[in-house]
C-alpha cells in the first residue's frame, strides 16, 4: 500500500503510532549507552566480548530505528528491525515462564507489552509510514 492509497485519518494515525513508538527506544538506547557495560555483561558473551558487540547493536536499532521511524525514512526496514530485535528481547530479557515466582507477573506484563509492539510494528511494515514521511517507502 503506498501512502496515496491511505486517507488523511490513516496518515495521521500512522504519524502517530511512529512517534509515539519511538520514545521507549530512544530512552532504551540512551540508557544502555549510559551503562553500557552493565547492557553489555547481561548479554551472551559478556562486556569486552560479544556482548558489547550485541549492546553496540541493540544502540544502533534503538535509537537509528527511532529515528528512521520519526523521520519517515526506511519506514519498513525499522519495523521489521524492531519486530526482530523486539521477540529477541522478548524471549531473552521476559520470559516469565522460566521467571522466580515474584518476577512471573511483571515479567508476564512486560512481555505482553511487547507482543503489542510486534502488532504495532507488523502493521508499520504493512501499510508504510504514510504521508508525513521524508521518504514514502
Amino acid at each position: 500500500m503506498s501512502s496515496s492509497d491511505t486517507t488523511a485519518l490513516q496518515d495521521k494515525v500512522l504519524l502517530a503510532a511512529r512517534l509515539l513508538a519511538a520514545p521507549l527506544f530512544i530512552y532504551s538506547g540512551i540508557g544502555k549507552i549510559l551503562a553500557f557495560e552493565v547492557t553489555a555483561g547481561r548479554l551472551p558473551g559478556g562486556a569486552g566480548g560479544f556482548g558489547s558487540v550485541l549492546a553496540a547493536c541493540a544502540i544502533v536499532i534503538e535509537l537509528g530505528g527511532s529515528l528512521a521511524l520519526i523521520l519517515g525514512i526506511y519506514t519498513r526496514c525499522a519495523a521489521i528491525a524492531f519486530i526482530v530485535f523486539t521477540v529477541l528481547a522478548s524471549v531473552m530479557f521476559h520470559n516469565f515462564w522460566a521467571s522466580p515466582p515474584a518476577q512471573v507477573i511483571p515479567q508476564t506484563v512486560n512481555f505482553l507489552k511487547n507482543l503489542g509492539l510486534i502488532g504495532l510494528f507488523a502493521m508499520i511494515a504493512a501499510f508504510g509510514p504514510g504521508a508525513y514521511a521524508l521518504r514514502k517507502k
